[in-house]
Parts: structure tokens; C-alpha cells; sequence
């Protein structure tokens, strides 16, 4: 599914929805630099690096460039249909801003980077001209400051020092003083100086330059400490000091505030939902969303799905995308390597590399397989059976080579294709080690497992020099350039389900009335029934046919000024899930391979949390322990 700047406030409730629902979300980017070709870069000498230089030059990297482009697919098992639905998106992402705020960024573009996405059909104007826009947590705090400080005159502005030959500027200004001290023996409620005030013939036009503007809050700050200047675009308002108004009119702002930074926030909204961070329960009324009328619900159970559970986060040779993804929606990143560890976890406490899965047991330093190999190689694979979303089909019409809604979308059938391969493998070897005591047998039964990548893994691997590895693979450019099929369009999905029984409600209703006599008549509890009847179809039919009815903002969230609600109000408490009559699902034995191992089983102890990173001389990255 493709995300536009547009579409985005109505189709963020059903990401937040897929990403609070799925097992697990693989992500890819696009960027606009790379590390390896950073200019002034120092050469580099014999020998790898170590994983504190790799990190070090990915950090000056993602200091200097930004993303371009986000994909995200959303990956669940459907226990119906006992199969893994997979949702992909194709998110272009803006670097610039839509809001007013007190400070700018700087956006750059590496020749290399840009040539190469170009070559690739990447359209480089897409971001600027559709992308979602974002602010980063750090941006977003530092706006927040900037603004307050200076809705609250905490930083001083010096005032004008006008000259003995400033005789038009002096003019202006006395002019104001005899004004204003005229308008305070008056009834008047307010006064309004324009540029033309006065004077005995005054102007048609009521204008008044900036620095006139200026003139006249230093005069009111400096002469009249019972009178406020307010700001207008054709002139200045005085009116009378009164602190009640002050205040109210001060939050009335900060509020204001508040909403443009969430509506600049953007995307980081969707990030958010990945880490587990805090969303704004309002933020679909801030953005202006035209949803369903039960929209709001639905948002309150998705947030507490949430907080309840984070999904695993699934990348392939995710090394630099994950620190270019914490630069752009955190902050600085850390200065050291153990620094950046620690904030990942707390972040991502469950992370899964497919580039570590694929390359795990790979004796020679050199072999590597690409996303490409390893999607194909695993290509014939019958199980675990993956369909996608029937909403989500544009990859099965389209051959969107290095875009990475696409990649996004190998890399979840990558990783459920060799997480259940290898669960299945590691399995049998432990039932032979149970029954035979032999742990050369579980070697060999590993080895064994290893997935078949069209060609010898380890010993038969691509030879690359070390300085042509980092230029292939550290970047994050192991991108695909040939077709490889991704999985078919699923014929059951949750959409056509809810269509068969409407379909089968109507059907029932229908027939009922033609076997029922026209003059018959019905009991209250008959009416009561087919009232709940409608209601539901109405419901799955506003829902699935697209309408949309405007958010009364007032009703959602009670009747505070500010939009927040009153003491006492339900929309003040937090969602709990009412699990009363709730049934556990019955365990169901199931083919070998049909699922990969449950993210709580001891296998991902050996294989999560550990970051693919060739060309360095450990190889790999160790985040934390797999939490329990």
C-alpha cells in the first residue's frame, strides 16, 4: 500500500491497527548518503575495521543524510486460515516542514547515492512533493521550548536604539505615544496603529512594516505597563492589561502549538508505535482525520495493544538502517557503540537481522548472500504458507525493484521462511540429541540445516575484497534487481471474511422474509433483534465501503475549551480490554514448518538480538539478551 502526505491522516489508524495486531514488522529504507563515501573521509588502512569505526562512521553518516523512503510490512498468523498474512507499505518520507516552527534543517544529498537510486528508477522528487513529513523526539521537544520560551517573553528582546537622524522613526514614535496616552482617557475598547497614525490626512490603506511593529511593542513594554500590544498582520492592537485574558489567551496559544507540532510529528507517530513511545490518544482529531465514527475506539484498543506488547523489529543487514532510523526519529545518537546498545534495547528490546539467519553458520569471511540469493534460494520452500492482504496487492502487479516497501516485503518472507526452516532443523537435532546423547549428531543434523542459497554457502561463497564489501553491503544497498516472486494475494483475508458473512446475513434475513406472511406481525424482542441486525451491517458497510463521516471532536473528547476534557470524563480514563467470556485459543498440532518458533522459545535466545555487520573483524553485533 502506498502512503502519501495526503492519504496519511486516514491511513494512520489502520497502520497503528496492522503494527499493534502483528507478530512481527520488517522494515527497510532508502537514504539520500551513504557512510562509506562520506567526503573527506580519512583512507582507510589494512585490515577490517572494528565494529566502534563502523559505528563511528555510520553515525557521522546519518548526522548528515536523511531517510527518503520507509517500508514497513506488517506480518500476523492468521489461526483460521492457518496461514502468515503479510501488509506492506511504501512510505515516501519529507524532510522538510508543513508547520510554522523556530527553527530549520539542513537536508544533503550525496552524487553517488542520488545516481544510484536514479539508476534504479527511484523518482527523487517523491519525497519532497508527497512524502510524510516527521520531527524527530528531539526536534520535537526543542520546538516545543523555542515557542514557549517565546509565548512567554522568556527571551529578551533588546530594543532599538534609534539616532538623532532617525526624524521619521522619532516622528512615528511620538506620534504612537500621543495616541495611545489619547485613547486611555477614552471608553474606547482598543486602539489600532497603523503607519499612518496621526497624521492630519491619514492613509486609506491601514499598513505597517515590521519595524514599525517593533516600535511599537518596545514603546507599550517601556511607557505603558497597563496596556498590551498585540500583533496583527495590518497593524497593532492595544488593548487594556488584564491578566485573566493574558493567561487564557496564553494557553489558548501553547495549545495551538501543541497540535502543529503533533501534525509535524508525522511519521514519528508510526515509529513510536514500533518502540513502544507515547502517542497522543487526540492525535487523530489534531490531524485532521476523516475515519469511520468509531475511529477513536478503534485507536484506544490499538494503544493498549501497544503498551501491552511490542512487535519484534525484523531488518535485513539492518546495521545502518537501524542507526540512520534512531538519528531521524529520536536524536543524536550516542557517541559510543556500548552507548548505542543500551538506548537500542530500551527501544527495540526484541530485534531479528534475516542477513544473521541466512549467514549464521558461514565459516568463510568473505561468503556472503544477498537479499536477492537468499529470497530465491528459499523460494520453493512450501511452508509455512504466506499469503498478502488483498489491500495490500501492489507488489503482486508491480516490480518495484530498490523501493523498499518492496524489500520490506522479502525481508518478512525471508524471515518467515528460514526462522521455520532452521526452527524445524534446530528441532529435529534436539530430539536426536535427546534420544541419542550424541552432540557430533547435532552438528552434523546443524550443518545440515543450513539453507540452501542456490550455491555452496560457505566454501563456494563470492570472494569480495574487503574494500569492496564495504561499499556492498555495509551501506544497506543489498537491494534486489531481478524479479522474485512474492507471495500470491490471499483469497481469506479478514476483509473478504466480514464480506462473506454480511453477505450470509442478508441471505438468512432474505430468505426469512419470503417464507414470512407480509401481514404477520412481530414481537418487540423480534424488532430488538433485527435492529442489532442493521446496526451491524450498517457498521461493516460504512467500514468496508470507504465512508467517511467528520469527527466531532467535542463529542470524543468533552467539553473543555482546550480541547482536553472535564475532571470526572470516561475519555480522561484508560482503555481496558474487557476479557470476560474469553476463551483460549485450542492448541492445534501442527506440520513442521508450518509456524516459525514462538518469539518466547529458547531458539531466538541464539538467534535474535544479533546484527549481521561484515567487514568488521567481529562480524557481528550483539545488542542484549532476548527478553523472556
Amino acid at each position: 500500500m502506498e502512503v502519501n502526505a495526503e492519504s496519511f491522516p486516514n491511513d494512520l489508524l489502520g497502520l497503528l491497527i496492522n503494527i499493534s495486531e502483528a507478530d512481527f514488522v520488517s522494515f527497510d529504507l532508502e537514504l539520500s548518503g551513504i557512510p562509506s563515501r562520506l567526503p573527506n573521509k580519512k583512507p582507510r588502512g589494512a585490515g577490517w575495521l572494528t565494529l566502534d569505526d563502523r559505528y563511528a562512521e555510520t553515525k557521522e553518516g546519518a548526522d548528515r543524510y536523511q531517510i527518503l523512503q520507509v517500508g514497513l510490512t506488517c506480518a500476523k498468523f492468521d489461526y483460521v486460515a492457518n496461514k502468515y498474512v503479510l501488509r506492506p507499505y511504501n512510505i515516501n518520507i519529507s524532510p522538510l516542514f508543513d508547520e510554522r516552527l523556530d527553527f530549520e534543517r539542513e537536508i544533503s544529498f550525496q552524487s553517488g547515492a542520488c545516481s544510484f537510486l536514479l539508476g534504479c528508477g527511484f523518482d527523487l522528487g517523491l519525497p519532497f512533493a508527497q512524502g510524510v513529513q516527521y520531527l524527530s523526539r528531539e526536534e520535537a521537544e526543542r520546538a516545543k521550548k523555542l515557542a514557549y520560551d517565546r509565548i512567554d517573553k522568556k527571551n529578551v528582546i533588546e530594543d532599538l536604539q534609534l539616532k538623532p537622524t532617525d526624524t521619521e522613526s522619532l516622528d512615528f514614535v511620538r506620534r504612537c505615544r500621543d495616541a495611545i496616552t489619547a485613547w486611555q482617557k477614552t471608553t474606547s475598547a482598543n486602539l489600532e496603529i497603523t503607519t499612518s497614525t496621526g497624521l492630519p490626512n491619514a492613509s486609506a490603506s491601514y499598513t505597517i512594516s515590521r519595524f514599525e511593529k517593533r516600535l511599537v511593542h518596545q514603546l507599550v513594554r517601556a511607557e505603558f505597563p497597563d496596556a498590551v500590544a498585540i500583533g496583527r498582520n495590518d497593524c497593532i492592537r492595544i488593548l487594556p492589561f488584564d491578566a485573566v485574558r493574558e493567561a487564557e489567551n496564553t494557553r489558548r496559544i501553547k495549545t495551538r502549538v501543541k497540535e502543529q507540532i503533533a501534525r509535524q510529528t508525522g511519521f514519528r507517530w508510526v515509529f513510536e508505535a514500533l518502540v513502544g513511545g507515547e502517542i497522543d490518544a487526540d492525535l487523530l482529531y489534531i490531524l485532521r482525520s476523516a475515519g469511520p465514527s468509531d475511529h477513536r475506539d478503534r485507536l484506544d484498543r490499538a494503544l493498549a495493544r501497544l503498551r501491552k506488547n511490542r512487535p519484534v523489529i525484523v531488518g535485513h543487514n539492518m546495521f545502518t538502517d537501524i542507526v540512520y532510523l534512531y538519528r531521524t526519529f529520536v536524536g543524536p545518537l550516542p557517541n559510543t557503540l556500548a552507548g548505542f546498545n543500551e538506548k537500542l534495547h530500551e527501544l527495540c528490546p526484541r530485534i531479528v537481522d534475516t542477513k544473521y539467519l541466512a549467514t549464521h553458520d558461514e565459516g568463510d569471511l568473505n561468503a556472503s548472500p544477498t537479499l536477492e540469493e537468499i529470497a530465491k534460494g528459499l523460494q520453493s520452500q512450501r511452508l509455512p504458507n504466506i499469503v498478502t492482504h488483498e489491500d495490500h496487492a501492489k507488489y503482486n502487479e508491480l516490480e518495484a525493484f530498490h523501493e523498499a516497501g518492496y524489500d520490506s516485503l522479502l525481508t518478512a518472507t525471508i524471515m518467515l521462511r528460514l526462522a521455520a526452516k532452521l526452527g524445524a532443523a534446530r528441532s529435529k537435532s534436539s530430539e536426536l540429541d535427546d534420544k541419542n546423547g550424541s552432540t557430533t549428531q547435532s552438528k552434523k543434523q546443524t550443518e545440515a540445516a543450513k539453507p540452501a542459497l542456490g550455491r555452496e554457502a560457505s566454501e563456494g561463497g563470492i570472494k569480495l575484497s574487503p574494500s569492496s564489501l564495504s561499499d556492498f553491503i555495509a551501506d544497506g544497498r543489498e537491494k534486489v534487481h531481478h524479479p522474485i516472486a512474492v507471495p500470491p494475494v490471499g483469497p481469506d483475508s479478514a476483509i473478504d471474511g466480514r464480506q462473506k458473512r454480511k453477505n450470509k446475513r442478508k441471505t438468512k434475513r432474505t430468505n426469512k422474509e419470503q417464507t414470512t406472511h407480509r401481514f404477520a406481525t412481530k414481537t418487540v424482542f423480534e424488532k430488538l433483534r433485527d435492529l442489532s441486525v442493521a446496526d451491524v451491517e450498517t457498521s461493516d458497510s460504512t467500514e468496508e465501503e470507504g465512508e467517511r463521516e467528520e469527527l466531532d471532536h467535542d463529542a470524543l473528547n468533552g467539553p473543555g475549551d482546550d480541547g482536553t476534557d472535564a475532571a470526572g470524563s470516561w475519555a480522561d480514563e484508560e482503555y481496558v480490554q474487557d476479557e470476560t467470556g474469553w476463551v483460549p485459543i485450542p492448541k492445534v498440532e501442527r506440520q513442521k514448518m508450518e509456524m516459525i518458533p514462538e518469539f518466547g522459545d529458547t531458539f531466538w535466545r541464539q538467534f535474535g538480538n544479533r546484527l549481521r555487520v561484515f567487514g568488521t573483524e567481529e562480524r557481528e553485533m550483539r545488542i542484549a539478551g532476548w527478553p523472556q
